[in-house]
């Protein structure tokens, strides 16, 4: 048994994934101390999980600058987060992707560290679109001269990012900023782009994300198709996406759960609101509908459900794009959401027998790919010996 802590931002997206692989390490005899905000306390609990929140984690009035929130407010907490550590003394961190106070921390306590990515590699490629924009493979000289210009802008972007965290790095005294031991991609292979070169630290290893610990919504009674809408979980994100569902899926022979910190928890015929575990409603969902972050939407894909994703932010619009790739669900952009367009198009894929064919085939290479693969993953970096990754599709291959 060795001790590994494993740290992760208070968004649900990214805390929820960290708790899957925290469950899969403590199922395996580790010492596992899970690290994130006070909300997510109690599923730690459940699931047999010493956890402890982060240091610092208030917001601050420099939020609006991702450099400021990506690495300076990461080297405020850093040493609080290393002397929080430091007498139960890891043998390992796992570190989610925008908590770079994790990865400080370990070079702190002199350990080694292991990246986990919620969502899909966002490597930027020549061969591919800029990643994060939801855009689909160039098929004109001209978007091929705009993507082009937008890679170069990024790749300004990421030096920046490489400067500024070596600035943090040295005021913590460290000769700079340590790479992860590997990377855990928590997606599909199927929503990666190919790539030229795949990176060799770079592990597809599945949908991770656990469900909050709660009391369960009822699935509404009867035959109707299900539909199951869910709001964005992200800090200070309203999508009105529930609202937009009361109005143009009531009523039209559908039944409707909706899943919201947003709306009045309610039970009627045919419909359900409040907050629960996904998981019981998408197994007995016809379509899901959601904002499109990634551990919904992988775990929607995991049980063979065509989706309609509405991308708000953040890595919405590239995971929508990426589904629309698979055929297993549809993109409609947030300004072009309305209650008759959003019935029509709910509708339409209800009957797509298509996209119910690629949801499935996502389903049966998500049950291929189970946490056990990520803490195999773990296990070889602690012993000293972790694995070069050929493709996203590495562990999809008989042992």
């Amino acid at each position: 048994m060795q001790r590994i802590a494993v740290v992760a931002g208070p968004d649900a997206g990214h805390a929820l994934p960290a708790l899957g692989l925290s469950a899969a390490l403590r199922q395996r005899g580790h010492d596992v101390r899970f690290l994130s905000g006070p909300d997510h306390l109690l599923t730690a609990e459940s699931l047999d999980l010493a956890g402890d929140v982060l240091p610092l984690l208030g917001p601050t009035p420099q939020d609006d600058d991702l450099g400021h929130r990506l690495w300076r407010r990461a080297g405020e907490m850093a040493r609080p987060l290393a002397h929080q550590l430091e007498a139960w003394n890891p043998d390992l961190l796992v570190v989610d992707t925008i908590t770079r106070a994790g990865a400080f921390a370990a070079q702190l306590l002199d350990r080694p560290w292991v990246e986990l990515v919620p969502h899909y590699l966002d490597d930027p490629d020549p061969d591919l679109p800029p990643i994060g924009l939801g855009r689909r493979l160039a098929r004109s000289p001209w978007r091929r001269y705009d993507d082009r210009r937008i890679l170069r802008a990024q790749a300004r972007s990421l030096q920046l990012g490489v400067r500024q965290a070596g600035e943090v790095a040295a005021r913590l005294g460290l000769d700079a900023v340590a790479a992860p031991v590997l990377r855990l991609i928590a997606t599909l292979p199927s929503l990666e782009r190919r790539r030229r070169h795949w990176p060799s630290d770079a592990h597809v290893v599945g949908p991770l994300a656990l469900d909050l610990a709660g009391p369960e919504l009822d699935v509404p009674a009867g035959r109707a198709p299900l539909v199951l809408v869910t709001d964005s979980t992200a800090t200070g994100v309203h999508t009105g996406l529930g609202e937009m569902a009361l109005e143009g899926l009531r009523d039209v022979g559908l039944r409707l759960a909706i899943t919201s910190d947003n709306l009045e928890a309610r039970r009627e015929p045919g419909l359900v609101v409040g907050r629960g575990p996904h998981a019981p409603l998408l197994a007995a969902a016809d379509l899901a509908v959601s904002p499109g972050g990634a551990g919904f939407l992988t775990k929607a894909a995991a049980n063979g459900v065509v989706q309609l994703v509405v991308p708000y932010q953040g890595d919405q619009r590239e995971e929508a794009a990426r589904l629309v790739d698979t055929g297993a669900g549809r993109c409609l952009p947030r300004w072009r959401l309305t209650p008759e367009r959003l019935r029509r198009i709910v509708r339409a894929l209800i009957d797509d027998d298509r996209a119910a064919s690629a949801a499935d085939a996502l389903r049966v290479e998500a049950a291929r790919l189970r946490p056990h693969i990520a803490a195999d993953l773990i296990d070889a970096v602690l012993a000293g010996q972790p694995p070069a990754a050929e493709s996203p599709t590495d562990h999809l291959r008989p042992d």
